[in-house]
């Protein structure tokens, strides 16, 4: 499902003449992207959310799609898909608030905090399960990842070590079966959310005087 809604907002939000290049158009960015004073100023909270289902062109989206699909199936079969979308949230959330923390003055796009978020859940849940990921080449794989969110330019460093972070969070809470209870699961992962969406309301509102 996420990954059909990526496509289809792909295919409106985007100036098809342009595929292969940064195609997304710029009222598109100026409404939905997450960024810190739209957030801050204006009251449009919803950008926490909106920004990672926009994608800056094609490379960006399949590469997003496709990681999403792979780890998010993974992560599906293990703990279910009313967790798997709990973690999702918060992953999104997180990523959200990380963006903004590090730079509230830069528009954001992207799944890659949900994306981020994943890994760390899948990693955190076969852990938990006595499994070794890193015999797997998941732990490699985030290790890799975020070395490259340093390297690479153009990207939101903040975004994904946020994702990271939440996704780590919310994997603990929804992959720990020896004490997994449905009240105290329903209880910690909305209470993850609301911390992550805490933080992304705090950082916007830093979008004068960035905390970093």
């Amino acid at each position: 499902m996420f990954v059909a809604a990526n496509a289809a907002l792909f295919a409106f939000t985007h100036d098809m003449t342009r595929i292969g290049d940064t195609s997304l158009r710029r009222n598109v960015i100026v409404d939905w992207a997450t960024y810190g004073f739209p957030i801050s100023e204006v009251g449009e909270w919803w950008r926490l959310a909106t920004g990672a289902f926009l994608h800056a062109d094609i490379r960006h989206l399949i590469l997003n799609l496709i990681m999403f699909f792979l780890l998010g199936k993974r992560l599906e079969r293990q703990i279910g898909s009313a967790l798997f979308g709990a973690v999702c949230l918060n992953s999104m959330l997180w990523g959200s608030a990380g963006a903004l923390v590090a730079a509230p003055n830069t528009a954001v796009v992207g799944a890659s905090g949900i994306v981020y978020g994943i890994m760390a859940s899948v990693y955190v849940v076969e852990r938990l399960s006595g499994r070794d990921p890193w015999s797997e080449g998941l732990g490699t794989l985030i290790v890799i990842n975020v070395v490259l969110s340093f390297v690479v330019p153009g990207i939101s460093v903040g975004g994904h070590l946020g994702g990271l972070v939440g996704g780590l969070l919310a994997g603990w809470v929804a992959g720990d079966q020896r004490r997994r209870s449905p009240i105290r699961v329903w209880i910690l992962l909305p209470l993850l959310g609301i911390c992550g969406f805490t933080f992304g309301l705090i950082a916007a509102a830093r979008w004068i005087d960035p905390l970093f």
